[in-house]
């Protein structure tokens, strides 16, 4: 019976085309992505001076650094490298998408356990105050 069973789901599997190979399949390479470079240009031009950037150019490389300098046809990135190199030009038409990192600043967790302990110092000073006044 079990077998029969086996035999019968193993059917209908194979019956169902959910594994078919027939059908129609499109091949497709990775698309460039289309970016209007007017703005574009018009978006780091905007950018202040200074900014913590990240650069994603068009071939797929990212580039970490701050922004230097923005022209109405290249940005100038200083990247951010152990060791010091000189800064990057890059044309806006190379450029799939600029972000502008926030980092260093204070998150969630440790503004959580900032609170916990200043909470937990403030019990124990109280609890070293009262013992200090009971004790007299």
């Amino acid at each position: 019976m079990r077998k029969l069973v086996a035999m019968m789901l193993c059917a209908a599997v194979m019956m169902s085309g959910c594994a078919s190979a027939t059908g129609t399949r499109m091949a497709t390479a990775p698309q460039p992505p289309v970016v209007d470079t007017t703005a574009m240009a018009d978006y780091v031009q905007r950018l202040p001076a200074g900014s913590r950037v990240r650069v994603e150019r068009n071939d797929g490389s990212v580039l970490h650094g701050t922004l230097m300098k923005t022209a109405a046809d290249a940005i100038v990135v200083q990247k951010n490298t152990r060791v010091p190199e000189s800064p990057v030009s890059i044309p806006i038409g190379q450029i799939a998408r600029v972000t502008v990192e926030t980092g260093g600043g204070s998150s969630t967790g440790k503004a959580v356990a900032i609170g916990i302990a200043s909470g937990v110092g403030a019990f124990f000073a109280i609890l070293a105050i009262a013992f200090a006044a009971g004790s007299d």
